[in-house]
């Protein structure tokens, strides 16, 4: 708890602090009446847009559940994502979650594998929807978009996913192989359980879980296709709903929004947020946003609607995650 409150403080710092610097430097007098003025439906289309982006998440979690044999109720999967989205806020990259989400996931029957499966299928359908999307994106609008400095975080973030890309493709297609190979790593747990008789047991453990891996990401990505595709649907919808958020804004300030350059711009974002630099990927988003959007729209008004996005998402997050992680921590 103690270095959870450490995080969570670091992340709302460097959030509050690149919010700040971007307040004094690019809002001004007339954006500000330009914000009182946004209509009230246009923040309450926001907010249902960023609920139904975690929805569509939950729905996603509990179709993956389905694909290796697990029926899990919907408000169960939304629980798990409120406490993911709140460690990812509060640790280094936007996927500081993951290991949350296994353990939420492994509790009740189903198996340590099972779980890590899920997690990462759901990792892989992101991938190929951004790897995807992206490129043709950026075919669609000419290269008219300039990524500055945002295209080495990118290409950074890219070659990351890439690594561990082809890093579980080994994993599972040479999983015998790497089973094998488990028991080398029984000098490393010396360090950590001393007794031998519970090492063993815990080795046995790894490589029961490993295998329950292995063959559940094969059951999800040969086997059980059906499950495979309306997940991506789904993925498609959980991103599309949540990328509206900033055009919505944009016409509540006045200004008639480029969809394709915004729905591409977030896409940038969100890829530039994995990299492990900062608590949820604070200030590379804010800053990333900012030198995207104002290739559209003034700098003020830019500056405005990136404060207004991180409210109605980062800081949602945060909060709304904060509360289900307590009441998670108080009930186990």
């Amino acid at each position: 708890m103690k270095r959870w409150k450490m995080w969570f403080i670091i992340a709302v710092i460097v959030s509050g602090v690149s919010i700040g610097i971007i307040y004094a430097f690019t809002v001004k007098p007339e954006s500000l009446e330009k914000l009182y003025e946004i209509p009230l439906l246009i923040i309450l289309m926001a907010i249902l847009a960023h609920l139904a982006n975690l929805f569509f998440w939950s729905l996603r979690i509990k179709i993956l559940a389905k694909s290796v044999g697990e029926n899990l109720k919907i408000y169960r999967c939304f629980k798990i994502v409120m406490v993911n989205l709140f460690m990812a806020a509060i640790t280094p990259s936007a996927m500081g979650g993951e290991p949350t989400r296994i353990y939420m996931l492994a509790e009740g029957n189903m198996s340590g594998g099972d779980a890590t499966a899920i997690t990462i299928g759901e990792r892989i359908i992101d991938f190929i929807f951004f790897g995807a999307a992206i490129p043709l994106l950026l075919l669609l609008l000419g290269m008219s978009m300039d990524l500055g400095s945002v295209k080495i975080y990118l290409f950074i973030s890219g070659a990351m996913l890439a690594v561990l890309g082809i890093f579980l493709v080994y994993l599972v297609v040479k999983a015998d192989k790497v089973k094998k190979k488990l028991y080398k790593l029984e000098w490393l747990m010396k360090f950590f359980v001393k007794d031998e008789k519970k090492r063993k047991k815990d080795m046995k453990k790894m490589e029961d879980e490993f295998i329950a891996f292995a063959e559940s990401t094969k059951t999800l990505f040969k086997r059980n296709k059906k499950y495979l595709v309306v997940s991506f649907v789904v993925t498609v919808a959980m991103w599309f709903i949540d990328f509206t958020i900033i055009p919505l804004l944009l016409i509540g300030l006045g200004y008639e929004p480029n969809w394709l350059f915004m729905f591409t711009a977030q896409l940038i974002i969100v890829m530039v947020t994995l990299i492990p630099v900062t608590p949820g990927g604070t200030g590379l988003a804010e800053f990333t946003a900012l030198l995207l959007i104002s290739q559209r729209v003034p700098s003020s008004i830019a500056g405005i609607v990136v404060i207004l996005w991180r409210a109605l998402t980062f800081y949602t997050n945060l909060i709304l995650g904060l509360v289900y992680t307590l009441n998670y921590i108080a009930k186990k």
